[in-house]
Formats: structure tokens, sequence, C-alpha cells
């Protein structure tokens, strides 16, 4: 018998009991309470299980427990009616599982067991007042508090004489063989004279102070109204209500009072100590049960070999006709558990379609691309259709490819069984190639594995995942939309003031030049967030890769802004001097410039933030090209135009600009700060001298 299978039965086994305890104490009185008691129980000991899981939801399932517990009250009434009426009844009890104290209903007070406690010395001679407190702290009643009563307090345990100590035959309230106790009165010992009737009436201390020991403590009710709310004359509470408050005492304090009729005592038994105790047993067994069932349930850390356990690879591989069966069976097992799997995560799965379809459309070479962009671009959407679309309908389909090879196989063998050499075409078959069972499952396996990894990733990444898309999609519309409406808008704007094409062309060049290298930075930014997150010193609404591309898509703005907006009115201003053309390049490379300084300190914010070293030189490393490009840009104009007016110290130091390595200050956010301000001033600097020599 299986795990699963005994546990089942265990299970089983101790429903069957609580029902019994409930058909004989709870006063079940027909076949659909009994059931619904039976429901409510087992629902008990589940919510039970749930609370101990789910933290979160320990409010609602105290509400269902105690709304449980209310329904077995109220079905099965008849057990605890009897209980109540028997502590009507009683006002004295001694406890079952703590035998060395006497329980009053009326107080709330426990007393010591007289039976037990030597409330004279060996002797039989009564104990100084002086000599109590060591007697009462050396003795283990096994519950503590216990002390000297006040005569108030002896006087009412005595007064109506149903104490179990009190000797009978006498008319007075003599405790077993003692008429002096000793009490406590105005902070002072004293010994009461038990035949006198009266807290305070012949109270003596000149008997040496010497009397019987009758210890008690009110560990029970300390802090509480008991008292209060069990008095016959509180008119707030019900008599039943007044008797419930004692029965839950004895059950809050787990006490097993021994009740004058031993029926009651038995049915207190039941109810209250044997019955919680197969509650708790069924919790445990319904919470391994529960891990059994889940053990192969689906996840990216599916373990196809506990399914593949009850499978004899062996012998499958040795046959043919349980080779198909086997196959045919284990794509059905994992068929089911897709199908619950999608049921449990329909609104995930909703959202991974919905993303799928999207990037699922074939890509379509855009004539006013360059073949590079479009490879960019074509590139681009197969990295993000390979990460990010699903398809669970794939995988049902690549499963059931396999079921369909074996269903095919067993069509094959009957048909084998019609024809005449069916002993022939069977061995041919049977000499055919497949992959062994035990492969064939782990294959399958992979399939869903590799489905249910991106799922997981989807669900734990939902914001991420959700933004890199819409950022592929607003990206690739908005580079057709650069490609397109903006070159048509500045020709257009350039034409209308004259500008020849040659110039405006030219400027274009320049702008898609830039905007192709951002391009470029969007894919790794959302590749290193599939990696892993990149933990941050400050805690920040959005992941860094989120920050990362947020910053590049302002510098792609700043750039847009400029090249619409700007880079006219400087060809403007420069149009009509002496080596205009010369000034205007390096007025807008020191431009351009402006934007990556501003990008940089975006950048070090980000990369100062990061927790781990690695973090900061990824980004720094992926971000390099960029911070370098308008220096590339100026040493190309340069040599393209060989320009002898600049001087060679010059051009040596613009081009050592280049050399300037951040590796270095990236454990010190104060000396990376300085490192950039000393660039950007060193690159103004030289751009400076250069327009000055240029203007000789």
């Amino acid at each position: 018998m299986s795990n699963l299978a005994s546990l089942t039965t265990q299970r089983d086994g101790l429903l069957k009991k609580i029902r019994e305890i409930e058909a004989a104490c709870e006063g079940i009185e027909n076949e659909n309470n009994a059931k619904r008691v039976q429901e409510l129980n087992l629902e008990q000991a589940q919510y039970s299980a749930q609370r101990q899981e789910i933290a979160a939801k320990l409010a609602v399932i105290d509400g269902k427990l105690a709304a449980i517990n209310a329904g077995i009250m109220e079905l099965g009434g008849t057990g605890v009616e009897k209980i109540l009426e028997a502590i009507k009844n009683q006002r004295w009890y001694f406890i079952k599982n703590k035998p060395k104290i006497l329980f009053d209903r009326n107080t709330g007070l426990i007393w010591a067991n007289l039976n037990t406690f030597n409330y004279q010395d060996e002797n039989g001679d009564d104990y100084y007042s002086n000599e109590v407190d060591n007697i009462i702290s050396g003795y283990s009643f096994g519950m503590d508090g216990f002390r000297v009563p006040t005569c108030y307090e002896l006087w009412q345990a005595v007064e109506d004489k149903t104490i179990p100590f009190h000797r009978k035959k006498d008319e007075c309230w003599v405790l077993l063989g003692s008429y002096y106790y000793i009490c406590e009165y105005n902070g002072d010992r004293k010994v009461k004279y038990l035949e006198a009737q009266g807290a305070t009436s012949e109270l003596y201390d000149n008997r040496g102070n010497s009397g019987a020991l009758f210890p008690c403590s009110d560990y029970l009710i300390q802090d509480t109204d008991y008292q209060e709310k069990v008095n016959p004359s509180n008119p707030v509470y019900t008599e039943k209500e007044r008797l419930q408050f004692t029965l839950d005492l004895f059950t809050k304090n787990e006490l097993w009072p021994i009740f004058d009729d031993e029926a009651i005592t038995e049915l207190y038994k039941k109810l209250y100590f044997e019955k919680p105790k197969l509650v708790e047993q069924l919790q445990e067994l319904e919470n391994q049960i529960k891990q059994l069932q889940t053990v192969t349930l689906l996840s990216s850390d599916f373990d196809y070999t506990a399914l593949l356990a009850k499978y004899d690879i062996k012998a499958i591989d040795a046959s043919l006709i349980k080779y198909y069966q086997a196959v045919q069976q284990w794509c059905r097992e994992l068929m089911e558990k897709v199908d619950y799997y999608e049921e449990q995560k329909a609104s995930v799965i909703k959202d991974f379609n919905l993303i799928s379809l999207k990037l699922s459309r074939k890509y379509e070479a855009d004539p006013n691309l360059t073949e590079a962009e479009n490879t960019l671009l074509c590139d681009r959407q197969r990295f993000f259709q390979k990460n990010f679309s699903l398809g669970m309908n794939s995988v049902k389909t690549k499963i059931l490819a396999v079921k369909k090879q074996a269903d095919a196989l067993e069509y094959r063998i009957d048909e084998i069984d019609e024809g005449e050499n069916s002993l022939r075409e069977l061995a041919e078959l049977e000499q055919e190639k497949r992959a062994s069972f035990a492969f064939l499952a782990e294959n399958t396996a992979k399939i869903i594995k590799n489905a249910l990894r991106k799922i997981e990733y989807f669900e734990a990444n939902h914001t991420f995942v959700m933004n890199a898309v819409n950022i592929w999609e607003n990206w690739t519309e908005g580079y057709r939309v650069f490609k397109t409406t903006y070159k048509e808008d500045m020709k257009n704007d350039c034409e209308d003031d004259g500008i020849e094409e040659e110039i405006w062309s030219a400027w274009y060049q320049d702008w898609q030049q830039l905007r192709y290298a951002i391009e470029l930075k969007m894919q790794p930014v959302i590749e290193r967030g599939l990696h892993g997150s990149m933990p941050t010193n400050k805690e920040v609404k959005t992941s860094v890769p989120e920050q990362l591309i947020h910053i590049l898509d302002e510098y792609k703005k700043q750039i847009d802004k400029f090249y619409k907006e700007e880079r006219k009115g400087i060809y403007q201003k420069f149009a009509f001097q002496a080596g205009g053309d010369l000034q205007e390049k390096f007025e807008t490379e020191s431009s351009l410039y402006k934007f990556v300084a501003m990008l940089q300190s975006e950048l070090q914010d980000i990369i100062f933030n990061c927790k781990n070293a690695e973090d900061r030189v990824w980004i720094l490393n992926w971000a390099n090209s960029l911070l370098d490009i308008q220096i590339d840009e100026v040493l190309k104009f340069i040599a393209n135009n060989d320009l002898q007016k600049i001087s060679h110290t010059i051009l040596d130091e613009f081009a050592a600009l280049k050399q300037k390595n951040y590796d270095i200050y990236l454990a010190d956010a104060k000396a990376y700060s300085e490192e950039k301000a000393r660039r950007e001033k060193a690159y103004n600097s030289l751009i400076f001298k250069m327009r000055k020599d240029l203007a000789k």
C-alpha cells in the first residue's frame, strides 16, 4: 500500500472514531446531522492546517473555525447540555489529570486535596504559622499560586458543608479531624475555629498560632471576573451562560473534572479530551496527504521521476505493446497535469497568451529601413518571442504528437494482426529504432518545465515583463516613425528655408547614427533583467533595468528634440562665416555632449545604488560606447578633414579622453563624480581650443 493510501485509510479510521463520539455524546439525532457534523469536523482540520501555512489568512480562517465549532455545538447540543446540568448540581470537583487539587465552582479557587496533602504534620499535630510558607512552597500541587487562604475564603469553602473533606457526623463545619485551620486576616496569620459560624468569629492567635493547613490558589481566575460572572445574583447572564463559564474554565485549562455521575465524567473525556486529539491527528494526516498529493504538481522544479517510479521501465522497453501503452498513459497523465495547471494559473496564462499574440506576427522588412536596421528589429523580435512567448497550446501539441505516434504504433500492430505475414512484419516493426521510454519521459517533462519556467518568471516579475513588451512595441514603432515622419518633417522644414538636401540629409545621417547606437542598447538591458535582479542599497520603485531603459529613452528624446528644433539654428548661425562649417560641427558636437553628460549623471545615481560591484561594472561597460560617442565623432571628423590648424598637442589630449577609465572609481561615488566632472570640463575646454585654432 502506498503512503498516500495508508494515510487516507488512517484518516478514515479517525473520522469513524470521531463520528462514534459524536453519535454517542453530541445528540446526533438523524443521519443528515451526523453527516454535517462529520463535514464540519473535516473542515475544521483542514482550516487548522491552512492557518499554520497561510498566516495572511489567519483572521478569516479563525472565523471559519469559530463558525464550525458553533455548528457542531448547535447540532450536537445534547452532550453539552448534560455536562452543564451536571455542573449546575455539583460545586466541588476533584481533577483527574491534577489529582492534588480540588476545584470550587462557586469561586474558581483551587484547594489542596487533603486526601494527599499533609494538612497536619506526620505526628498529627498542627502547624505553626511561621512554618506553613515553607510547607506550601515545598509541595507540588501541579499548579501554581498556592497560599494560606483568607478567613473569608476559608469560611466560604466550608460554610455549606458540601466540601468533600467535611466530617459528616458533626453538625458543625469541621474538616476531617481538625477544628482549627490557619488563615489570613488583615495581613496577620490567625487560626479559625470551625465550630464558630462566620468568617471572622473566634479567630485566635493565643494557641501559638498553630492549626491545620488548607492552602488555596486563584491561579485559574487571576485577572478575570469569573466570580462576578458565575454569581447567581448577576442579572447580565442566564443560568446556562453562568454554567458555560465554568465549563470554559475547565476546557481552557485542559482540566478533566470528576463528576458525581461517572457517565458524565466519561462523556466529558470523550468530548474534550479524546475528540480534540483525534481532530489534531486528522489535521496532521490531512497535511501529510496534501503534501503527498502536491509532490507531482507541475512547476519548473517538477520531478518527473516521481511519476515515472510506478512504470516498469525495463519491461516497457522490452515489449512493444507495453511501450505504446505506457507512452499513451504517460501522455494522458501529463495532459491532465497541464490542464489542471492551466485551471490554477488561468489569469497568468491569459496575460501571457496576449503577449504571445503580439510577438507571434512574422517580421516584415520595412523598405524605409536599412538592411542593418531591419536585421536589428527582426533579431530583437525573435529575442522577445523566445523569452516572452509561452503558448501552452504549443506544449500540448508536442505532447499530443508523442501520443499520436504511440496510437499509430497500436494501429499498425492491429493492422499486422489482420494480415498473413504478421510474424515477419511484427519482427520488422520490433526492430525499428525508437526512443527509450525513460528518455521520452525526460524529454516531455523538459518541454513542460521550460514552459512553466517562463510562466513562473512572468508571475514573479509581472510588471517587468509587461513593461518590457511595451518597451519593445513602443521602441519598434518609434524607430519606424523616426525613419519616416521625422525624416519627412526635417526635409520639409529645411526646404522651406532653402537648405539644400545635401546639407539636411547629412544632418539626418548623423541623427540616424546616434539613434541606431541607442537602439542597440535596449535589448541587452532586457536580457540582463531576465537573468536576475540587481539588488540596490536604497529601495526603489522600479527595477534597475527599467531605470536604465528610462534614462536611455530620455537621452533618445533629447537627441530627437535637438535635431528637430536646434540643429538648423546652429547651421544658420555659421552659414555665412569663413570656416563656418567647421565651427558649426564643433558646436553641434559640444551641444550633443551636454546630453551625454546628463546621461552619465543619471547613470551615476543608478550605478552607486547597486549593491553588487559586478552590477556596477556591467552598467558601465554597457554605457561606455554611448559615453564616448561624441569624442569618437570629433576625432573621426578631424581625421577625415585633415585639419592642420589644430595643434597635435590638443588632438593628443582630446584622444586621451577616451583612455579615462571609470572602472577604478566604481568603489567611490565621490571620486567617480569628480572624474566625470574633470572629463566634461576637459572636453569643453579642448573643443574651445580647437575652435580657437580654426579661427586663426
